[in-house]
């Protein structure tokens, strides 16, 4: 059994935002012959649901590793396997501190968004992940609810300029992580998508050179160095092409089955 990881912005989604049907099959058929499949991506899990139906994921026991591996969800029954929360007086200590730079803020809380203001970041990730949001004025200085994570966001050049603060005064004691151009994402000590799969492959006993990932962004840097193999599409980074194991096809040229073909079915 294969554990077969795929990160989903850039690599299991086009740029029309689908799953095109080459794709889909694919990993279809790779679950039918026993393989274990996980969706690994920044998203909350109830912004992956609509991707874990397309692939059949009730059928075949399919894995959510949500909020950049913090955590890991088996679709079907719905069981937690791990689930991994900011400190609460650290995320306290972040989000009001964070006040000093510009940076908007969104927190991933169950199935809905929330922000201390409305923001297009904010509205980016409703509509993203088609789901609801709640503004709370104060919950930078108020938090009173567990996170997994903390994502900042603004334009690339705001981001540019003021994650070295994040990193400087957290970097020690959290993860953090470039997630696109505009984001910058906070999280617990040690969680990575990296990090979750190796979670996942000792939870079913899969071993390490047995985990294939799949991605294309800075934040799967992590996932491909974990995998033993790790696969990068056409369209990635140049940093994650560098370490990666292998170079697929891009994202729109269905990049992930060609490499099951060759390899795995």
């Amino acid at each position: 059994m294969k554990l077969i990881a795929v990160d989903v912005d850039g690599t299991l989604i086009n740029s029309k935002n689908q799953i095109s049907k080459k794709t889909k099959d694919t990993l279809i058929k790779a679950a039918k012959i026993g393989n274990k499949i996980v969706i690994v991506s920044g998203r909350p899990a109830p912004g992956l649901k609509a991707l874990a139906k397309e692939l059949e994921f009730d059928k075949f026991h399919g894995l959510l590793s949500s909020n950049n591996g913090s955590t890991i969800t088996d679709f079907a029954s719905g069981e937690i396997i791990a689930d991994h929360f900011l400190d609460m007086d650290l995320a306290r200590k972040i989000l009001k501190e964070s006040l000093k730079i510009d940076l908007e803020i969104v927190l991933p809380h169950g199935d809905i968004l929330i922000s201390d203001k409305n923001h297009k970041y904010l509205d980016h990730e409703l509509r993203l992940l088609k789901l609801q949001s709640k503004i709370i004025p104060d919950v930078r200085e108020n938090l009173s609810f567990k996170i997994n994570k903390i994502l900042f966001a603004g334009e690339p050049e705001k981001v540019d300029k003021y994650y070295p603060f994040l990193e400087e005064n957290y970097g020690e004691i959290t993860s953090q992580v470039r997630s696109h151009p505009y984001n910058y994402e906070v999280m617990p000590k040690g969680l990575s998508k990296g990090a979750s799969l190796l979670e996942i492959a000792k939870f079913y006993q899969i071993k390490r050179e047995d985990i294939i990932a799949f991605g294309d962004e800075l934040n799967d840097l992590t996932m491909i160095e974990s995998a033993g193999v790790g696969v990068a599409m056409a369209n990635a980074v140049d940093d994650l092409k560098e370490i990666a194991d292998y170079i697929t096809l891009s994202n729109d040229e269905d990049g992930i089955a060609y490499y099951l073909d060759r390899f795995v079915l």
